[in-house]
């Protein structure tokens, strides 16, 4: 661009760092030059951007108050003296408020076109908060309030208004058609109570004009607030000769000086809604009918806190008719009376606890079923164990359901005990009860193809000096020795996963510790080991190997328990060499 000031100023002040700009009109448009390489550093830009930004269509974008700014432009356009400006502005990406000093001169070019140039400088935090602190707080008020009505507005409300706490008058700051209708009526009286008086008369559906009336008594909006906020009311309005629903949001903001009502179109949710609970109430109906070993089935609502029985399968019995006395109501009322008369006395505070509404919801999740088992005393005489199964169901909308059958468990529970004696019998060990040999050789086999996690270790363990307290005291000795030593593998390591006794005196555990806590369980267990005091015998010595995976992931599980018994064999070695013990022949040395 060809200079329109003088040559010798453009030369003077191309590189100087003095922030300093030449602006000039140039048919309608008010245009700027940028002289020095100053005036990017001091707005944290590049010459192009900053070109960019004044030579657009809104060459004050970042100016607060542009309206004054142009007043001021205008003002010292008047005659030739030289002027001040002082203005609020936003600098950099980050948008960081500063005050601006500029001080201004005007020059004429060779064909008499006058233009300023402006030098700038800005004035420190410290003097701008000194000068201009009501202007600021102002300002700093007035930016809230516009970005918080512009997020209300940003929400998809067709129409917002704000109420002022102080006298309750209401400011339009965004109507759709159908409230514009309304606005002149509103306006002849601004004061909360006549304005949604006016818009339940004309648009809001009869049924629900009592409820929505309420949201013009302004001691009560207070009152709800306190309650819950925001506020949410759905309800139906007249639109075009049709009933469309709709919501309303209530918002306090600036320290609750104000209060925003949203008005939200919300049609097409709730009707999406009324098609998918029709939906979930046939599937439910479907559901009972697939749920004939249930003797009764319950759908709660956990919003409503509301229970109904869609099914019953106890037949004409004195159970089903005193059991379904109620068939709908209160969630926690109904199962409140079932655990009082029926529930065994030793289970009910259980119950009362995990079948609540509130355990229920933090503890159950999508696709999985919940059970509650229990003993119940039933109006026949017989003591039967009952499971309760909740299975929880989630809409679009965040509504919670659950499904709630009750089913005799008798013969579960009998089938669970013998499978569970059977069990016992083939893989726990009779003495010690721990995990026997067999269970073992069962894990080895089953993770041979696995590689071990990184929190994996092997504990290999054998009992030092049996021989010699059977000797001494006896086999009931040398059988405390062995329970003793599992009792205090099985408190230590059974926590972190299976102790196994793998033969006489031998025992063996794979346990899944995280590193940082491996050292603080090895010296607990070496703790335990030296702490024991038995009533036949008074000590108990224990050899110790373990290796952990994380030393070298490439081991197999079979590897590391290889690298365990060889460390607990060196163990063992040199406790009979510290204690004089020649064990080929059964004394000291």
């Amino acid at each position: 661009m060809e200079p329109l000031f003088t040559p010798d100023i453009h030369v003077f002040y191309e590189h100087t760092k003095i922030p300093l700009a030449v602006y000039y009109v140039e048919g309608s448009g008010f245009k700027a030059y940028l002289v020095s390489e100053g005036f990017c550093e001091m707005y944290e830009a590049t010459h192009e951007e900053l070109l960019e930004r004044l030579n657009s269509d809104d060459p004050l974008v970042n100016i607060v108050e542009k309206e004054e700014m142009q007043k001021a432009i205008e003002a010292f356009s008047d005659n030739d003296d030289a002027y001040n400006v002082v203005f609020h502005e936003y600098i950099g990406k980050d948008r960081k408020l500063k005050t601006v000093h500029g001080v201004g001169i005007h020059e004429y070019t060779r064909d008499g076109r006058r233009y300023s140039i402006v030098r700038y400088d800005e004035i420190s935090d410290r003097s701008r908060r000194f000068l201009f602190r009501d202007e600021e707080k102002e300002m700093a008020e007035r930016e809230k309030l516009l970005a918080e009505i512009d997020d209300a507005i940003a929400r998809s409300y067709t129409s917002v208004i704000y109420i002022d706490t102080e006298d309750q008058t209401v400011y339009a700051v965004r109507l759709n058609r159908f409230g514009n209708t309304l606005r002149e009526e509103g306006e002849k009286d601004p004061h909360l109570r006549h304005v949604i008086d006016v818009y339940v008369r004309s648009l809001v559906y009869r049924d629900d004009a009592k409820e929505v009336l309420r949201f013009g008594d302004f001691d009560y909006v207070m009152e709800r607030l306190k309650e819950t906020n925001p506020i949410f009311y759905t309800y139906r309005t007249i639109r075009d000769g049709r009933i469309v629903y709709y919501r309303l949001k209530i918002i306090p903001f600036d320290n609750g000086r104000k209060l925003i009502y949203g008005f939200e179109h919300f049609d097409s949710q709730i009707r999406e809604r009324i098609a998918r609970e029709a939906e979930q109430e046939t599937q439910m109906t479907l559901l009972a009918g697939l749920t004939c070993e249930y003797e009764s089935v319950w759908l709660v609502d956990a919003a409503m806190h509301h229970g109904k029985l869609i099914r019953s399968n106890m037949g004409d019995t004195i159970s089903n008719e005193e059991m379904n006395k109620v068939i709908e109501g209160n969630y926690e009322m109904i199962l409140g009376n079932y655990i009082d008369h029926y529930v065994v006395p030793e289970d009910r505070e259980r119950v009362y606890l995990t079948s609540s509404l509130e355990h229920l919801i933090r503890n159950t999740k999508e696709n999985e079923i919940y059970h509650i088992n229990f003993s119940r005393i039933c109006p026949e005489g017989e003591r039967n164990y009952i499971q309760l199964s909740v299975a929880r169901v989630t809409d679009d909308m965040g509504v919670i359901r659950f499904v709630i059958g009750f089913r005799n468990i008798d013969a579960i529970i009998e089938e669970e005990k013998n499978r569970n004696m059977l069990y016992s019998m083939a893989h726990i060990d009779n003495m010690t009860n721990v995990n026997n040999r067999r269970t073992f050789d069962e894990h080895m086999d089953s993770s041979a193809k696995r590689r071990p996690t990184e929190d994996t270790v092997f504990f290999s363990f054998d009992l030092n000096e049996l021989k010699e307290a059977n000797d001494s005291a006896g086999h009931e000795a040398g059988d405390e020795l062995i329970i003793g030593a599992a009792q205090c593998m099985q408190s230590i390591l059974g926590p972190f996963g299976k102790v196994y006794r793998t033969g006489g005196d031998e025992f063996s555990a794979v346990v899944n510790i995280p590193r940082e806590e491996y050292d603080s369980v090895v010296s607990r267990l070496k703790k335990a080991f030296d702490g024991w005091k038995g009533k036949l015998y008074p000590k108990l010595s224990i050899s110790m190997g373990h290796v952990s995976a994380s030393e070298n992931p490439e081991m197999t599980l079979d590897e590391m328990r290889k690298e365990a018994e060889k460390r607990m064999y060196a163990m063992k070695a040199d406790h009979y060499m510290q204690e004089g013990y020649d064990r080929r022949r059964r004394g000291k040395w």
